[in-house]
């Protein structure tokens, strides 16, 4: 059974190139618009990684990722989060909301497949 892993972007078309990306790479896609919707399909459908996005409305990347990670329901499942600023705080702030990567746009397809398998290696999610 395929792997499902949320990406979460306000940007349509970053959403877009990024499901693309991935499911070459055989994985399912989910996709939220923004912090809350991530939140709420995390909680939902249990991806096995979430790909987000720190600057979003509603809740930025890292407080949807402090949401997802301090639930009981959902803390095991990690989550990436990137961004096209590259700032020491931003970057602070997401590994304390539970981060298990931070990465600086532009990321490449290789780059974000390399470090999404990467995770789900080290979390026995590999497919």
């Amino acid at each position: 059974m395929a792997v499902t892993i949320l990406i979460v972007d306000d940007l349509s078309d970053m959403r877009t190139l990024m499901s693309l990306t991935l499911k070459r790479s055989g994985w399912n896609i989910l996709e939220a618009r923004d912090g809350q919707e991530a939140v709420d399909i995390t909680r939902q459908h249990q991806p096995a990684l979430v790909v987000m996005d720190y600057d979003m409305p509603t809740k930025n990347g890292a407080e949807a990722c402090r949401e997802i990670t301090t639930d009981p329901t959902t803390s095991h499942i990690p989550v990436i989060v990137y961004t096209g600023h590259a700032s020491i705080h931003i970057k602070e702030e997401s590994y304390k909301a539970g981060a298990k990567q931070f990465l600086v746009k532009p990321i490449t397809p290789t780059q974000l497949r390399q470090e999404i398998q990467n995770l789900l290696t080290v979390s026995n999610l590999d497919h």
